[in-house]
């Protein structure tokens, strides 16, 4: 008996001391569904989420005109490299596979797998993408330069109409004066850089121009709406181009332009480093605008865009020089004010 008693407590000291390890510690607290999104988020969307909401803006628009800058400068760089001459329609191509690869393994790194949105919706985005640049392209030949120009940059007002039907969303008079302010300013900015314009335009060209910029009105709008379903800008990204590549994919395959981009990369290799660092400078600049339609909306974004155009037209004066016109300084007035105050009234009313 009294050996058993002197087993029996020997036996629970033992397990009190594991009980007392800390390999015996309990299990840790599930995570909350906050704390698992978290985890689930890329790096820079955390680093992003961690800044006040002026420093937030601040980085994404930044990040925008600066990948955006670059991503304009490769274009016109590889364009006019010699053998890629006549080939200039498959860099759009090229930004789409980039963008669909790249996009398909970020999403694997961080562990998304799942669709949260429809076949049906990423096909009205696909049509829209399609149709914009569509119609663009062949408008060209029906209109001039400064008609393209002041279409363009009117884009900012049917993206506002879009977003007040699609998405709900109410503008205020000052929101919407400020919008007026930047397509205007950015409309001076593109007259005093170019030169005179001989061609007519024809009432077939600004059909097709004013539904290119319907379509391209629709765009942000229809990724707002995706997001507000609960995908990610990730899934977005994939699976839009993705579809947008098995169209263009299926439409050119004829065209014996696919076999050129192959012998120029085949017998450039400098010409295939800047096509690869082409498409990566795509992506980023793609993310980083989706970010922005994501977290600011569709007229944000469009508004972010327009002032980057003015910026690039800005860079273009200083280092191609040109004679100066008083519509640069009433231009960028009206561009840096519009935005300086859509911004402002935008962060007052989050």
């Amino acid at each position: 008996m009294t050996g058993g008693g002197h087993e029996e407590i020997e036996l629970g000291d033992a397990h009190a001391a594991r009980l007392r390890s800390p390999s015996a510690s309990p299990p840790p607290p599930p995570l909350s569904p906050t704390d698992l999104k978290q985890q689930s988020q890329p790096l820079m969307d955390r680093f992003l989420e961690s800044l006040p909401p002026p420093a937030h803006f601040a980085v994404l628009a930044s990040c925008v005109f600066l990948f955006f800058g670059a991503h304009n400068y490769l274009q016109e760089g590889i364009s006019r490299m010699e053998g890629f001459e006549g080939l200039g329609s498959m860099l759009g191509y090229l930004e789409v596979v980039g963008v669909m690869v790249c996009s398909f393994f970020e999403r694997r790194f961080v562990g998304e797998n799942v669709r949260k949105v429809s076949f049906k919706d990423y096909m009205q985005l696909t049509a829209c993408l399609l149709g914009s640049s569509y119609l663009s392209t062949v408008g060209l030949n029906y209109i001039n330069y400064p008609t393209k120009v002041v279409f363009r940059s009117c884009k900012l007002i049917p993206t506002m109409l879009v977003a007040l039907v699609v998405n709900k969303e109410i503008f205020s008079p000052s929101e919407i004066l400020s919008a007026l302010a930047v397509c205007l300013g950015l409309i001076l900015f593109a007259f005093a850089d170019m030169a005179g314009d001989s061609k007519v335009s024809t009432p077939f060209g600004l059909a097709l121009q004013g539904g290119s910029v319907v379509a391209d009105a629709f765009l942000p709008n229809l990724q707002q709406a995706l997001f507000k379903k609960g995908a990610s800008t990730l899934e977005v990204t994939y699976f839009t181009n993705l579809y947008v590549f098995l169209i263009m994919s299926l439409l050119g395959a004829g065209t014996g332009q696919l076999i050129g981009v192959a012998n120029f990369v085949w017998t450039n290799q400098a010409g295939a480093i800047s096509l690869v660092l082409y498409t990566v400078v795509a992506y980023v600049a793609i993310s980083f605008h989706m970010r922005v339609v994501a977290r600011y909306g569709s007229v944000a974004a469009v508004l972010l865009g327009n002032v980057r155009k003015a910026g690039t037209i800005a860079l273009s004066f200083l280092v191609f020089p040109k004679p100066f016109s008083m519509l640069y300084v009433y231009g960028s007035l009206l561009v840096l004010g519009g935005l300086t105050a859509y911004t402002y009234v935008k962060e007052a009313r989050r």
